[in-house]
């Protein structure tokens, strides 16, 4: 089973940029076409690991699946939902070969094509349900295992360089990214468009701020310094799948 992981790319100049090429898996014993309905149960790969630290699928996530038959001209829906320690609901019967879709977070109102970036990422758990994967597949195994792909960039701020205001850390507050806040995919390109704040993730002890943004062109930061408004920016290009950190 093949376990996507996110890159991590140190540093504002990006000297090495090594995009994810890891195979989404389809596993399974092999089957002719068949014009009858065959049972299927889809497992899920371990979720990838983020900037060397493991996720895990939580209590209560849900992945969204499109299947679509052998001959039919449009897909079935179903919702998996993880109970801590396996996921339910994922038995059903289709005619082989087929098309599978995959996406994390499923559930009402989801798609494989569009996803809605969440503003607040100010805790762990809400962090990770702004990752949003996808899977697309041939559909030709009753067994089939899907590892799903991260489809936005995740970027790490950690706040180093604050010479100008003595040897303590000044006071740092409403620290917000501004990205693009919707999401959408087409022939496997993701596009951004729109804006929205984000509120990240704080590290106390690293004394950094983590988000999962959208990729393409850079991105905005906004913070209050001692009581002043300051901003920064970065012009860069951010690749989807990827994991990048900076210093400010």
């Amino acid at each position: 089973m093949n376990t996507r992981h996110w890159n991590l790319i140190q540093g504002f100049a990006l000297a090495a940029l090594f995009p994810l090429f890891a195979a989404c898996s389809s596993e399974g014993d092999e089957l002719l076409q068949s014009e009858e309905k065959q049972p299927v149960q889809v497992a899920i790969g371990t979720r990838a690991t983020m900037d060397g630290d493991e996720w895990t699928w939580e209590n209560g996530d849900q992945i969204g699946l499109n299947v679509t038959s052998h001959g039919a001209t449009s897909p079935t829906n179903y919702t998996l939902t993880y109970n801590g320690s396996a996921w339910n609901d994922n038995s059903f019967t289709v005619t082989l070969p087929g098309t599978i879709e995959a996406w994390y977070p499923g559930g009402t109102g989801t798609s494989p094509d569009s996803f809605t970036i969440p503003t607040d990422q100010s805790t762990y758990a809400n962090l990770c349900k702004a990752d949003f994967m996808t899977y697309s597949g041939k559909l030709d195994s009753m067994n089939p295992s899907l590892t799903l792909e991260h489809r936005l960039s995740k970027v790490t701020v950690t706040i180093t360089h604050w010479e100008d205001y003595g040897e303590t850390m000044p006071e740092i507050s409403n620290f917000i990214i501004q990205t693009s806040g919707t999401i959408t995919i087409s022939d496997g390109i993701v596009a951004g468009s729109g804006s929205t704040d984000i509120t990240p993730l704080y590290d106390e002890t690293d004394k950094s701020y983590a988000a999962i943004i959208a990729p393409g062109s850079g991105f905005d930061i906004k913070l209050t310094v001692n009581g002043k408004d300051k901003t920064a920016h970065y012009d860069g290009s951010l690749d989807s799948g990827d994991a990048y950190s900076f210093n400010l």
